[in-house]
Parts: C-alpha cells; structure tokens; sequence
C-alpha cells in the first residue's frame, strides 16, 4: 500500500531535479554575462537599456556564455556551480578592469592589452588608483551568494546521459566559433566599430566586442621571414634623389575629407566648376590622381598609407591598423623628419579619440596633436568645423615655430552624410538624368567642396606670404559617400561593380596636387597613397626610412601603385617586388625589426615631449575672493576650459585666453582655508585631455 507514495515521492524528486538542472544550466550562463555587462557599464540600468536595444547581440553573447560554462555541465553539480562562480568572478574582474581602463584611457580592455607587455605595465600603473566601489561590491555580492549556493543546493543522482546533452551543445558552439565555422560578422551580420572601440563595446557588448578584435589580433608570418632576407632588401634600395642637409622647407599635408572632382560624372553636368582654385593648381602644378585603399569612409586608413609608406592591402580585410596594431612607435614620415630638425605637427578638426589618434600620434613621433577641442569657438559649416578654420590653423602653428615645419592636417567640413532635400541657397545647381533625390545629395555634396576649395586658396596664398621654401600636398582620402549603396555614382553609371578593374579604379581613386614655391616642377602622376611620403621626402630632398627607401626603388623601377590584391596583376609592379614589400612590412609593424638592426639610426624611440593640445594652460595667479568668485590669470586658456577647485568642477566663465573666473562651490562658503586650482579640458566622452599646474591659494576668507 506504500508504493504509490514511494512512486510519487521519486517522481517529484525526479521533476525537482530536472527542473534544478535546467535552471542552472540556462540561468548561470544569463548571470555571468549580465554581472560582466553590468559591472562594465556601471549600472544594472545601462545593461537593461544595452539588451533592450541590441537583443540580437545579446542573444548571441548568451549563446557564447552558455557554450563556456556549460562545458563544464558534465561535472558533478557542486563541481559545475564552483566552476560558474570561478567564471563569473572572472569575467566580472574583467568587466571591472575595461571599465578602469575606459575610465583612465577612453577606451576598453582590448586582445591585444593581453599579449603586450609594455601596454599590461601600463594598464597596471593606471589602475594604481581606487577603483570604483560600487562594481566591486557587485562582484563582492555576486561571488558571496554563489559560493553560499554551492553549500545549500542539494545533492543530485549523477546521471550520465542527462549530462550529455548540454554538453554536446557547449562542445559543438565552442568548435565553431574558435575554427571559424561560423564567422560572428558574416553569419550574424554584425558591425565591428573601429574608429571607437568605446562605440564598439556598447553597441556589441563587452564578450562580443572583444572577441571580435581577436579577429585582427595577429599576421601570419611570411614563410621566407629571415634576417638576411631583409638585409637583402635594404642593402638593395639606397635611394638615388639628391639630398641637401642644409636645404629644409616646410612640408604641409592636408588631407582633406572626401574630397574629389564632382565633374568626372560625366553624364550629369554643374553650373560652374565647384573646384576653380585646385582646378588653376592642377594646371600649374604638379598634380595626378591617388589611389585609395578605401571608399566611403575608413579615413585612418589612407593616412596610415600616407604617413607610414605601408600598404593595408596586405593586412587582414576590415582591419583599422591605428586600432590594432600601432602599439609601438614606428619610424614614419613624422619621426624621419624629426630627427631631421623639424616641428612635427598633427592637426585634426575632430575629436582627438577618433581612430584613438590621441595615442598613435605619439607612436609617430609627432610633437603635438591639435584636435577640435584646441580650436577656439570656431566657425562651422553645418556640424563640422569649416575647413578655412583648418588652414587658418596651419599657417599660425607655422609663424609660431622657428625649425622648418612638417604639419599633417585632416579636415571634416566634407564629411557626410550629404542631405537628399534640395537646398535652394546653393550656387552650384547639377543637372542631369539622375534622381530629384541623387541630384540633391551631388548638389549638397558640391557647395560644401567648393567651399573647401576656398579653404585650399587661403592655406596656399598664406604660404606665398610667409617667404619661406616650402611645399604643400592637397589629397582626399576617399571618394564621398554619395547615397546608400553607391546611388549616385550607379545612376550616373561611373562605376557598378568593384569587381570590375575600370569600376575599381574610378571607385578608388582621389585627385591630389602637390605646390612648392621653390621648384618649377611639373609632373602628371598615379599613384596609391602609400607611395605619397616617398614622393615629398625627394621633391624636399631629405633623407627617408628603410619603408620609404624601398618604395623609392620601386618608383625608379615604373611601380608606383599597390591596390586590391584582385587587380593587383593588372599593375606594373613584379610578385618579387610585392614579396618584398610584404616581408619588409612585417619585419617593421609585426616582425623583429631586422631593418633597425640593419639601420639602427632609424630605430624609432617614444617621443616622450608628445603633447595633446597647443602648449599647457598656466595659471600665474589666482585673487583670493572677497564675494564667490575666484579671478584667475594665466597663459593659453581655452573657451571650453574648466575650473576645478579642490578637485571639484566650478562654474566656469572665460572672459580671455588670459583671464577666467570661478565660482566658489558653495560648501566653501564661509569658511577659510587652502584652495587648490586647476584648469582643465575634457573631450566629448568624459576623459580629460589637458590640464593646467596646480595653482596653490594657501588661505583665504569668505566675506
């Protein structure tokens, strides 16, 4: 008569237990990517919004997570929870660490802070400081409650086959991903950021975004990699340009945002030409077309060519080398001209984070970086900085300097979108048989470059002015993005399909022109951006590097175009040639620098005078306040400075680059004391980027 009972007391038993082991099995995986997401994002809140608005990237970083700890599953249940608390205690150390590096640094813990050591020492230093409490009483909480669970959960029947299953799906998801079966961008069309990898984060999440950038986190070494291999190459590519030591003229890049010739669209026509001026030039200058390794947008990418004499057409596809692999300083146009005696000067009307060019600029021996936060309420055109801003810019840092210049400037004012709404002011009108809405975005487009145009005009008649040799290169780094989906370009039937060489070339190649008030050069050129330092090292007659040596020999042989490895077949330059060139890159950006050991000369060292701004704020004296307010006297004070006192942000009013005043904060009032006093400038994700001396006012009394 007890069987029933014995029966239903084993079925409940069953069903309980069943019903526990699914639970762990779909719930500690959810756990241990919200405690990483929640402690990275610093709040509960953030990480419901981020699953709110990015699911699928959610749901896909809970499939990873179920596939780690579910590995583990096979194991004896209390085995398997005290493997789930190891890991999320892990990864929530991980959470907390990006986070303290995004705090510090502006950006994330990233594959490659992994493998480096220099950066891990650096990480370290940085996180020398108290690290936010609240994330740490969150991991505190979390680890706490799961070790207590190990201790109460009850003792389960082992049951082999039960075990199996969940198993088998971990074994199965993990295979995939780590062998590239499944490619997370292509499968489940995912959009990796790399020009912020912050933007990158909170968009794909922590687990996602990292394992993304492990994607691009190493090269293959060529199989034919030896030190004599490279000594070769070197020994072989002496360069043949007269150089004079004595001769040292100013040297000015401006790459210009999605600048290109509107009026190659044959079969649409303008009412003017929207580029007269850089039109004149192309006449009596030097001039040719660039080929770009990028359409569209991808702007760090072109300047790397540019600045470095590296080709990313023989890097993994997608990849943003200033993203994953400038962690070292290389020996680039700045630093050859450095050692030569010249200020080396970055300018850029963006945000100084972009493509993280606060730090690559520093591994290109650059002395200073001026970006959009250095510039003084200036003028815009639409949500960018006007352009003649830009060369207003140039030409002031250089009056300022008395050694020969190298300025790189990068301008925004033609960066898109372009609006598809006809705008009735503009003075260029385009005309032909394309959509009202194609018309609008190539009109839209037009008005801003022949704005830029004027840009070009002013920079090179301040030039003239300041009698001294100099010599100017005007590119764009890439075709603009005129519609989605290549809309005008298509209806205008310039190019359909990459594929195709012609399309190729017309998708990819951007005028540039190059002006010297020192020589009666002319030339009509072709050649891709990589190969453009090379060509200004000899039109200056100053030395180059081991890349720059080399691409000059290859100058001198007729190959002066490295594109797309598909067309690459249909260009004058040998498989021996581009075997070298590979060789020779990898040795510098990947390999042992086999090039220094060969040069050491041009061994490249950190710039440690590297500095983000135009000269630090100095506060010379500060009043002590008889009201609430704090007078401040000082040198190179900024419109979007601000005033801490004692650590704490104040309200600010600039009145003059030498003149600011604070108001007291109000828990001060009334009260006597020290006041410590700092200037500082934040950027638009938070992090400060410039900051004053301390100005110490020992005492003082409220009135």
């Amino acid at each position: 008569m007890f069987l029933p009972k014995i029966s239903s007391n084993v079925t409940n038993f069953k069903f309980y237990n069943g019903l526990l082991n699914l639970s762990l099995i779909t719930c500690l995986p959810l756990f241990m990517l919200f405690s990483l997401e929640t402690v990275y994002r610093g709040g509960i809140s953030s990480t419901l919004s981020w699953i709110a608005q990015y699911s699928k990237q959610f749901l896909l970083s809970y499939v990873l997570m179920f596939g780690v700890i579910n590995f583990f599953y096979v194991f004896k249940r209390k085995i398997y929870i005290s493997m789930g608390v190891l890991f999320l205690s892990f990864f929530s150390l991980i959470g907390l660490i990006s986070r303290q590096k995004l705090i510090w640094r502006g950006e994330p813990l990233l594959p490659w802070d992994l493998i480096l050591g220099k950066d891990a020492l650096i990480i370290a230093k940085e996180f020398s400081g108290t690290p936010e409490l609240i994330p740490l009483l969150y991991i505190s909480v979390i680890t706490i409650s799961l070790l207590l669970s190990v201790q109460v959960i009850p003792k389960e029947v082992f049951n082999w086959r039960g075990k199996l299953a969940p198993f088998a799906i971990s074994l199965a998801l993990l295979i995939s991903f780590y062998s590239g079966v499944i490619s997370l961008e292509k499968t489940f069309s995912l959009q990796q950021i790399n020009w912020s990898q912050k933007l990158n984060y909170e968009e794909n999440g922590m687990l996602l975004g990292f394992i993304l950038n492990t994607t691009y986190l190493s090269v293959d070494k060529p199989d034919n990699y030896e030190q004599e291999l490279v000594k070769e190459i070197i020994s072989n590519t002496t360069p043949s340009y007269i150089v004079d030591p004595n001769f040292k003229p100013n040297i000015i890049f401006v790459m210009s945002e999605a600048f290109w010739d509107p009026t190659l669209l044959k079969e649409v026509s303008f009412s003017e030409d929207p580029i007269p001026y850089f039109r004149s030039l192309q006449k009596d200058q030097t001039s040719g077309v660039m080929l770009s390794p990028v359409y569209g947008g991808g702007t760090a990418n072109t300047e790397f060519e540019v600045l470095t004499g590296l080709s990313t057409q023989f890097l993994p596809k997608g990849v943003v080398p200033y993203v994953e692999y400038l962690r070292k300083p290389i020996d680039a146009l700045p630093a050859v001209l450095k050692k030569q005696g010249y200020e080396t000067t970055a300018i850029h009307t963006y945000d100084n984070w972009f493509y993280g060019r606060n730090n690559v600029y520093k591994n290109l021996a650059f002395d200073k970086f001026i970006s959009k936060e250095f510039f003084d309420q200036p003028e815009y055109n639409g949500p960018y900085i006007r352009d003649t801003e830009l060369s207003q810019r140039i030409l002031s840092e250089m009056k300022k300097t008395e050694k020969p210049d190298f300025v790189y400037a990068v301008s925004m004012q033609a960066h898109g979108p372009y609006s598809a709404e006809e705008t009735p002011e503009n003075s260029v009108k385009v005309s032909g048989d394309i959509s009202p809405s194609s018309r609008a975005i190539l009109e839209n487009y037009t008005q801003i470059i022949s704005d830029v145009d004027q840009s070009l005009k002013l920079l090179i008649e301040g030039l003239e002015q300041l009698s001294e040799p100099s010599i100017a290169v005007f590119f764009g780094d890439h075709l603009p993005m005129l519609g989605t989906n290549f809309d005008v370009y298509q209806e205008a039937n310039f190019f359909q399909d990459e594929l195709n060489y012609q399309d190729y070339l017309n998708m990819y190649s951007v005028p540039f022109v190059v002006w010297d008030n020192f020589s009666n050069d002319k030339e009509e050129l072709r050649i891709s951006s990589n190969f453009l330092s090379s060509y200004i090292l000899e039109r200056a007659k100053k030395p180059g590097s081991p890349t720059t040596d080399f691409l000059h020999s290859l100058i001198q042989n007729g190959s002066s175009v490295v594109i797309s490895e598909h067309h690459l077949q249909r260009e004058d330059i040998s498989q021996k040639e581009i075997s070298q060139y590979q060789l020779l890159q990898y040795d510098i950006l990947f390999g042992n620098e086999y090039a220094y050991l060969i040069k050491p000369d041009h061994k490249p060292q950190v710039n440690s005078d590297y500095i983000v701004g135009d000269g630090r704020a100095l506060i010379v004296n500060a009043s002590p306040p008889n009201t609430s307010v704090i007078e401040i006297t000082g040198e190179n004070f900024l419109f979007d400075h601000k005033v801490y006192i004692n650590g704490q942000l104040v309200q600010t009013d600039f009145e003059n680059p030498t003149y600011i005043t604070a108001s007291l904060p109000k828990r001060l009032n009334n009260k006597s004391g020290a006041l410590d006093i700092q200037i500082k400038l934040t950027d638009s994700m938070g992090n400060v980027i410039s900051e004053s001396n301390t100005f110490k006012l020992d005492s003082f009394s409220n009135i």
